[in-house]
């Protein structure tokens, strides 16, 4: 409950924060798998890698709603002959095998990339990979049936740099508008909404108050959404998804959206000075789901 907008958007990312209990079970199931693995197979210094939305710090609750990835470096010089066309396949087989002897009572299955395992508190999605010289990665694309270059630990620091930047207001941002994308039924993928987010305030030097900042956004995002966006690191595409040749793409679906929630932020925004907290608050949750606060 908040009575002031200040008071509420406080709330608000606070009850977006993943607990610290959730944050020990993450760590204690991670160093399980590698351990695991560890046990049969050859391992880079480096062995593993949280990344994803948990290493950039905007994984949101509900845990169980998202994903944990970890990627499991592999020792080259040991397991050279997975980095082929077929390799890439093997890799992920050999990992399912080893991961249904260790966790036998654990769902799983091999996706592209990665052997997802459903937990019963969140789904942990790992990654085979190999580590090269310039410190990027790369992972295997079961379906190509090829190794992909990827540099999650790059993206990583580019979010920590525009946080900082901006007085730590970029990452609770982020956490926000996965709120609206939860509460309209995650119209876009998450990474996608990171990257268009990373576009958008890459050049900030500073923040701004939380309303001002989602009112400014929801009124540029129909326009970044009419774009291609890519990912700000490796330059590959994120958005394909989005035009999947319906009647109805899910672009035009979620520009409507982003119409909507510019309309509905514009007039929030404006009611704050016009009928007080008590409208606008009300008026925000509407907006941007569950885990804003009442009024009161």
């Amino acid at each position: 409950m908040a009575t002031t907008i200040a008071q509420a958007f406080s709330e608000f990312k606070g009850n977006l924060e993943i607990t610290e209990w959730q944050s020990s079970l993450v760590s204690t199931r991670r160093q399980n798998v590698v351990t695991a693995l560890g046990k049969e197979l050859w391992l880079h210094a480096d062995s593993a890698k949280v990344i994803g939305s948990w290493d950039r710090h905007t994984l949101t609750r509900y845990l169980s709603e998202g994903d944990v990835d970890i990627m499991v470096v592999l020792d080259y010089g040991k397991h050279s002959d997975w980095y082929t066309s077929d390799g890439s396949v093997k890799a992920l087989d050999r990992f399912k095998s080893i991961l249904d002897g260790a966790f036998p009572q654990t769902d799983k299955r091999r996706d592209r990339n990665c052997i997802t395992m459903q937990f019963s508190e969140f789904r942990l999605d790992v990654v085979p990979a190999f580590k090269h010289d310039g410190d990027y990665y790369s992972v295997p694309d079961s379906v190509r049936k090829t190794w992909v270059p990827t540099d999650p630990i790059g993206f990583a620091s580019g979010i920590t740099q525009i946080n900082t930047a901006m007085g730590g207001s970029f990452v609770p941002v982020i956490k926000m508008v996965k709120g609206w994308n939860r509460n309209n039924g995650w119209v876009l993928r998450s990474f996608h909404l990171e990257c268009m987010l990373y576009q958008r305030y890459q050049g900030y030097s500073q923040g701004y108050t939380y309303p001002s900042m989602l009112t400014e956004l929801f009124k540029a995002m129909p326009g970044y959404l009419g774009y291609t966006c890519s990912d700000p690191i490796r330059g590959d595409q994120v958005d394909s998804y989005l035009d999947n040749y319906a009647a109805k793409t899910r672009r035009q679906i979620a520009i409507e959206k982003a119409k909507a929630a510019a309309s509905a932020s514009e007039e929030a925004y404006g009611d704050q000075d016009k009928y007080g907290p008590s409208v606008a608050i009300k008026e925000w949750k509407a907006l941007l789901g569950e885990f804003f606060p009442s009024y009161g």
